[in-house]
C-alpha cells in the first residue's frame, strides 16, 4: 500500500514524502528508524489521518482517575529523559480509553508540528483546567516541567482520596438513616392502624403519646396525595434552588457556617485553594495569575468573592493577610501565615504546605463527625422505635387488666 506522509526531523524540519508499507505502523517504524516525527500519515485514496483511530472524541469528559494516571505517566516519563513528543505518543498507543488516547494524539501532533507543551495543553483546556495548563507553561518556561508534573499529580491525586474519603465516611451513617427512617414509617404507617382497629374495639382510653401518633398515622394515610407531591416539589425546589445565584449563595454561606460542619467545610475549602495557589506560585506562576485562576477553579461563591478580593489588593499594593481575616471563615492562623510568608517571600510554599495540612485537618474532623453520627442516629432511631413500643403496649396493659 502506497502511503503519504508528513514528518519532522530532530532539526524541526517538516519533511513530506510517500512510502510503501502494509500498515500504519510499518509506516511509523519506518520514520522513526530515520529519526523522523511522524505528524500525518494518510493511505492514497482514503481519509484516514493516523493515529485518530478511536474516533474523534472532542466533546468527551476524561474521568479525574483518567487525568491522574496521565499525568503520573507524563511525570515518570519527562522525568527519566524521554522526549515529550514520544511520551504523548506512547500515551496515544497504549491507553484504552477513547478519550484519554484522541487527546493525547492531538497533543502529539501538535507538539512534533512545532507548538510547546503548554500550547497543546491549552487548547484542550476543557480537559486539563486553566490552573493546569497556566502551571506546565510555567515549569516548561523555567524548566521544570517533571516536577510540576509531579506536583500536579500528587494534587489531582489528593483532590481523588479526599472525595473517596467522604463518600466512604458518609455512606454508612446516611444508609443507616434511611434504612431506620423507613422502618419507622413502616410501623407508624402500616402496624399501628392494625393496633388502633383493636384499642376501638375495646373501647380502651388512650395514652397521651399513643393518641399523637395514632394522629400523625392518621395524618400520613389520609393525605397521601397531598405529601407526596409537597414531598417531591420540595426537593425539585431544593435542587433548583442551587441554580440560582441568591439560591447557591446561600447554600454556600450554610456549607462554611453551619455548626456541626462549618470546620470540616473550611478545612477542605482552605485546603484546597491554598494548595492549588502555592502549586501554581512554586510552578512560577505569577501571584496575580495564580489567584484569578484558583478563583475560576473554586465553586463556593464566597470564596470566589475572597478571591476577588485578594486579586484587587494585589492590585492595589496591599498584602493578602487583611483580606483573609476579614472574610470570617479563614482560620485566623491562615491569614497569620500568609502574612509571614508575604514578609519573608515565601508564599508559594507555605501555601502549598498550608493546604496540605488543612485537607488533613479536614480529613480528620470528618472522620470524627461520622465516628459521631453513627451512635447518634442509633441512640436517636432506638428513642423513636421504644416510644412506639410504649405507646402500643401501654393500652394492651390496659385491655389485659379489662380481660380479667
Amino acid at each position: 500500500m502506497q502511503f503519504t506522509y508528513t514528518s519532522k526531523s530532530n532539526a524541526g524540519d517538516i519533511q513530506t514524502g510517500q512510502i510503501d508499507a502494509d500498515d500504519i505502523g510499518q509506516v511509523k517504524r519506518a520514520l522513526r528508524e530515520k529519526s523522523l516525527f511522524p505528524i500525518n500519515i494518510q493511505q492514497q485514496g482514503k481519509r484516514a489521518r493516523w493515529p485518530l483511530a478511536g474516533g474523534r472524541r472532542e466533546h468527551a469528559a476524561m474521568r479525574k482517575r483518567d487525568l491522574l494516571a496521565t499525568t503520573t505517566q507524563l511525570a515518570i516519563m519527562t522525568k527519566s529523559g524521554v522526549d515529550l513528543a514520544s511520551a504523548f505518543e506512547s500515551l496515544a498507543q497504549q491507553s484504552s480509553n477513547d478519550c484519554v488516547r484522541y487527546v493525547m494524539t492531538r497533543i502529539h501532533e501538535d507538539v512534533t508540528g512545532g507548538k510547546s507543551v503548554s500550547e497543546a495543553m491549552r487548547a484542550q483546556r476543557e480537559i486539563f483546567g486553566d490552573a493546569y495548563v497556566a502551571s506546565v507553561a510555567a515549569g516548561e518556561a523555567a524548566g521544570q516541567l517533571p516536577e510540576v508534573l509531579r506536583r500536579l499529580a500528587d494534587l489531582q491525586r489528593s483532590d481523588i482520596r479526599n472525595r473517596a474519603t467522604i463518600r466512604t465516611l458518609l455512606a454508612y451513617p446516611i444508609l443507616l438513616a434511611m434504612v431506620s427512617s423507613a422502618v419507622v414509617a413502616g410501623l407508624v404507617v402500616f402496624v399501628l392502624p392494625r393496633f388502633q382497629k383493636i384499642f376501638e374495639q375495646f373501647e380502651v382510653p388512650l395514652p397521651a403519646v399513643t393518641q399523637v401518633l395514632v394522629s400523625v398515622s392518621e395524618l400520613f394515610r389520609h393525605y397521601t396525595l397531598l405529601w407526596v407531591p409537597f414531598s417531591i416539589a420540595a426537593i425539585v425546589g431544593v435542587v433548583a434552588s442551587r441554580c440560582t445565584v441568591s439560591g447557591r449563595r446561600w447554600w454556600d454561606r450554610a456549607f462554611l457556617n453551619t455548626v456541626m460542619i462549618r470546620d470540616i467545610t473550611r478545612a477542605f475549602y482552605i485546603g484546597r485553594t491554598f494548595r492549588l495557589l502555592g502549586l501554581m506560585v512554586e510552578s512560577g506562576v505569577p501571584l496575580l495569575e495564580g489567584i484569578q485562576l484558583t478563583r475560576n477553579a473554586v465553586r463556593n461563591s464566597l470564596y470566589r468573592e475572597l478571591f476577588e478580593e485578594l486579586e484587587a489588593a494585589i492590585l492595589n499594593g496591599r498584602g493578602l493577610a487583611s483580606s483573609l481575616i476579614k472574610a470570617g471563615f479563614v482560620p485566623a492562623v491562615a491569614a497569620e501565615m500568609v502574612l509571614t510568608a508575604e514578609r519573608t517571600g515565601t508564599l508559594g510554599m507555605v501555601t502549598e504546605l498550608m493546604g496540605a495540612h488543612y485537607e488533613e485537618e479536614g480529613e480528620t474532623r470528618l472522620r470524627e463527625l461520622a465516628t459521631m453520627l453513627e451512635p447518634m442516629i442509633i441512640v436517636t432511631m432506638g428513642v423513636i422505635v421504644a416510644t412506639i413500643v410504649i405507646a402500643v403496649m401501654l393500652p394492651m396493659f390496659d385491655i389485659a387488666t379489662l380481660a380479667h
